[in-house]
C-alpha cells in the first residue's frame, strides 16, 4: 500500500503484558463506587493488576468513548485485551464497569511482545481493502518501539499511538524497554540513511560556519 487506504472500523490494541510478579499494588476504592456515566468505577477491586496498567485500561476507556461519541463506522469497533490468560479476566471486567460492553471485547493471549502483537494484527488486516483504523494503548515510553513497527510494517495504515502515564522507576522501564525492542526492519534502515542524507545536503547548502565566515568579513 503506497497511500493510506479509506480506513472502515476501529481496532484498539490494549497492550497488558507484564511480569505478574513483579506487580505494584493497584490504587482501589474500599466499597464499590459509581463513576460519572454511572457505571462501576472500573479501578475498584484491581488487586492483581499493576497501576500503570490501570493506566492504559483507563485510557482505552476514554479512547473507545470518544470512537463511540463521534465516528460514524463506531459500531465495527473491537478491542483485543493482549494479556496473559491469568490477568484477562480482571481487565475486562474493568472495561465493562467502564463502559465497554462485552460484545466488543477480543482476546489476544499468544503475543509475548509488542511486535507479536502488530504482526497478528497485520496478518489479519493485510487482504482489506478498507483497514481499520488502528489504536495502539500502551505507556507512554513505549511510543519509540511504535514508531519503529509502523515504519517498517505498516506504512500505507492508519495507526494511532496512545500513551498513559508510567510511574515506575527509570530503571526498570529501561529494562523493559529493552526486552520489548524489535529486530527493526530494511524500511528503518531507509529511512534512517535518506534522513542522514537531507542533514548531508542540509549541512552543505547551509553550512554551519557561513554564518561566521559572513560576520569576520571586513568592510
Amino acid at each position: 500500500m503506497s497511500d493510506t487506504a479509506f480506513t472502515y472500523g476501529n481496532i484498539l490494541l490494549l497492550y497488558c503484558v507484564f511480569d505478574g510478579d513483579k506487580k505494584s499494588t493497584s490504587l482501589s476504592s474500599p466499597s464499590p463506587s459509581k463513576g460519572n456515566n454511572g457505571n462501576k468505577d472500573p479501578n475498584h477491586g484491581a488487586k492483581n493488576i499493576p497501576d500503570y496498567i490501570t493506566g492504559r485500561i483507563n485510557l482505552c476507556i476514554e479512547t473507545f468513548n470518544v470512537i463511540m461519541s463521534s465516528k460514524p463506522d463506531k459500531h465495527h469497533t473491537s478491542v483485543v485485551i493482549i494479556s496473559r490468560n491469568d490477568h484477562t479476566k480482571e481487565i475486562k471486567e474493568k472495561l465493562i464497569a467502564g463502559g465497554v460492553p462485552e460484545q466488543y471485547l477480543e482476546y489476544d493471549s499468544s503475543s509475548k511482545n509488542i511486535e507479536s502483537a502488530f504482526n497478528r494484527v497485520i496478518n489479519q488486516i493485510t487482504k482489506l481493502t478498507n483497514p481499520p483504523c488502528i489504536y495502539f494503548i500502551g505507556s507512554v515510553w513505549q511510543k519509540d518501539i511504535f514508531d519503529s513497527i509502523v515504519v517498517s510494517k505498516f506504512k500505507g495504515y492508519r495507526v494511532l499511538f496512545e500513551g498513559a502515564l508510567d510511574n515506575r522507576p527509570f530503571d526498570i522501564v529501561q529494562k523493559e524497554k529493552r526486552l520489548e525492542a524489535p529486530k527493526k526492519g530494511s524500511e528503518y534502515y531507509k529511512r534512517k540513511l535518506t534522513n542522514k542524507s537531507i542533514d548531508a545536503l542540509l549541512n552543505y547548502i547551509f553550512p554551519k560556519n557561513k554564518s561566521n565566515k559572513n560576520n569576520n568579513i571586513k568592510p
